[in-house]
């Protein structure tokens, strides 16, 4: 029987919660795969020799998750990255615009909420400087995207992984999802999420909001665009903006509205605030995007660190 392990890194441990999510589709799963190693799931301290598929969840934050994702590297035949976390740094990517003492200094000392006023450094893993996408330390054989990984999807990718097969996956964005539609717009002024009610069937980055779904991967079904809310990321970059090195989040996304709007580039980017936070939230981890030669995030770490 196929051996399966899973390892949850610093994530909020939604992605392995997701396993749960295909239902009783997980018998068929447990009936070709013993799982032999999963701290989240089971009391097995060090995962074993011979594993044939390890789902790893979440970044690499600390030094321990550093020397598990290394040591899970070499034994096993097979390592998934699992969620948008463990593919592109996610949330915890974001550290990398503060220093580690702000970052430590913010949680233990200077938060109204702390009493104890002391940073813990006993049987505490060692903080790194930055988060890192697990790619970027080990080689990762495939990726599944999604914050977390959604049920569909799992079901047409992580299943017939299970089985010894290469699923066949949509690679299209989320707005090819979506089912609002766009068109030319005049007047166009970027919008604050809680500002106003969305147009029902009209495309929400034509309304001014900043939706992220042209520049996002798919396999969510445009949940939250077809409910009214903008696209912000979480399922990672899409396939297009991967594949090109002249491509970027950012360019591609301004690029979009101009499309939409007419209007000339210099007038969006005064529009755009928070880049970090708006367009890059789920992938500033990840030496992917942070390499590119057109990336932002480059700048925005030397201008957070001056």
């Amino acid at each position: 029987m196929l051996k399966l392990a899973t390892e949850p890194l610093a994530s909020c441990a939604g992605c392995h919660m997701a396993l749960l999510d295909i239902h009783e589709d997980i018998l068929q799963l447990l009936g070709k795969a013993e799982l032999v190693y999963s701290p989240i799931l089971m009391d097995v301290k060090e995962p074993p020799d011979g594993i044939d598929i390890a789902i790893v969840g979440g970044a690499i934050r600390n030094k321990e998750n550093m020397e598990r994702v290394k040591k899970l590297r070499q034994k096993a035949r097979t390592v998934i990255a699992f969620g948008t976390c463990a593919c592109f740094g996610g949330i915890s990517g974001l550290s990398i615009i503060h220093s580690k003492d702000d970052i430590l200094n913010g949680v233990f000392m200077d938060s109204p909420s702390t009493v104890s006023k002391a940073i813990p450094k006993d049987d505490v893993p060692e903080l790194l400087y930055r988060g890192y996408a697990v790619g970027d330390i080990i080689k990762v054989d495939y990726y599944i995207t999604g914050c977390p990984p959604k049920e569909a999807f799992l079901r047409k990718a992580l299943l017939p992984l299970i089985e010894g097969n290469v699923p066949e996956l949509p690679k299209k964005s989320v707005c090819a999802e979506c089912n609002r539609n766009m068109e030319i717009v005049k007047n166009w002024k970027l919008k604050r999420r809680y500002e106003g009610i969305p147009e029902e069937g009209k495309c929400l980055l034509g309304q001014g909001y900043l939706c992220l779904g042209s520049v996002t991967f798919g396999r969510c079904g445009a949940l939250c665009p077809n409910h009214g809310i903008p696209c912000h990321g979480c399922g990672g970059p899409s396939l297009d903006v991967l594949r090109e090195p002249c491509r970027d989040l950012y360019n591609i996304l301004v690029m979009r509205i101009q499309h939409l709007t007419e209007l000339p580039q210099a007038e969006i980017e005064k529009e755009i605030y928070d880049v970090p936070h708006t367009i890059y939230p789920f992938v500033m981890g990840s030496k992917i995007m942070e390499n590119k030669s057109v990336s932002r995030i480059p700048d925005i770490i030397k201008e957070r660190h001056l």
